[in-house]
């Protein structure tokens, strides 16, 4: 007798629970979970022939306390209550962070909010690293931020942008 893993017994039924997945615009708010909790959402979800991966597809969403992202597809790896990474396709991918103000680290409430997209987004999450491939975008406050690939650093707020079509990059100065 063949069992079923719990994960394909539970995936299903989770995947019934959650709203249906409407993807974002690009200036849309992604919602970030007020609480631990880590709310994926797709169409299909399946487990991989490899350990500790999980793929969805068609309207993926994930919402996390801190970070969001959205896209046609996606591959978790790790423990899902906890991934390692996450890479998600779409036209566009979206990801979203909530970062802690550098300028005043000790306010609990106050978080700057980053946006990117692209085609393809990858985000390690033990090193806060963030690879977007494909007509890369990154919104900070109003500094704009595009070329084909960018490389950005979520915690230390750092980035390294190439590719066809060179780099562009929009500043709006902060004025007293």
């Amino acid at each position: 007798m063949r069992t079923r893993s719990p994960l394909k017994i539970l995936l299903p039924l989770a995947l019934l629970a959650l709203p249906p997945a409407i993807p974002p615009g690009f200036a849309d708010a992604f919602s970030f979970n007020s609480d631990d909790t880590i709310t994926i959402s797709a169409v299909r979800g399946w487990e991989a022939d490899e350990t500790d991966v999980l793929h969805f597809s068609g309207n993926f969403e994930l919402h996390a306390p801190d970070w969001s992202m959205s896209g046609d597809s996606a591959m978790v790896y790790g423990k899902l209550d906890n991934p390692d990474k996450v890479v998600v396709e779409g036209r566009p991918a979206k990801v979203s962070f909530l970062r802690k103000d550098q300028e005043n680290p000790d306010a609990s409430d106050q978080s700057e909010r980053i946006d990117g997209m692209a085609r393809f987004v990858e985000y390690f999450r033990a090193t806060d690293q963030l690879i977007m491939r494909g007509g890369a975008k990154l919104l900070r406050k109003d500094n704009k931020l595009s070329s084909e690939t960018i490389e950005y650093n979520v915690d230390k707020d750092r980035y390294s942008a190439s590719g066809e079509g060179g780099v562009n990059v929009q500043l709006n100065p902060e004025r007293d």
